[in-house]
C-alpha cells in the first residue's frame, strides 16, 4: 500500500511576506528583477495563473538559511 504524498504547503505573496519579515513590495521586486541584480536573488516562487504567484515554504527557508550562511561566511 503506497503512502499519499504530502501536500505542498504554499503561501501566497503577502503571506510569504509576512513569514520572511519583508514587505509583499520587496518579493515582488526581486521577482520582476533579473537574476544578475542583487534584488533579484529573492527566493523561488511557483506562478500558478498569470495573477496567482505561491513560495513553498520549503523554499522560503532554503533561502533564508542560504543569506544566513553567505552573511556569517562574509562577517567572519
Amino acid at each position: 500500500m503506497a503512502l499519499a504524498p504530502t501536500p505542498r504547503r504554499t503561501l501566497r505573496t503577502t503571506d510569504a511576506a509576512r513569514y520572511l519579515g519583508v514587505s509583499p513590495s520587496l518579493l515582488r521586486k526581486m521577482r520582476a528583477r533579473g537574476p544578475t541584480d542583487p534584488l533579484g536573488l529573492g527566493p523561488s516562487y511557483i506562478r500558478l495563473s498569470p495573477s496567482l504567484i505561491v513560495y513553498e515554504i520549503v523554499a522560503l527557508d532554503a533561502w533564508i538559511d542560504a543569506r544566513a550562511a553567505t552573511t556569517r561566511r562574509v562577517t567572519q
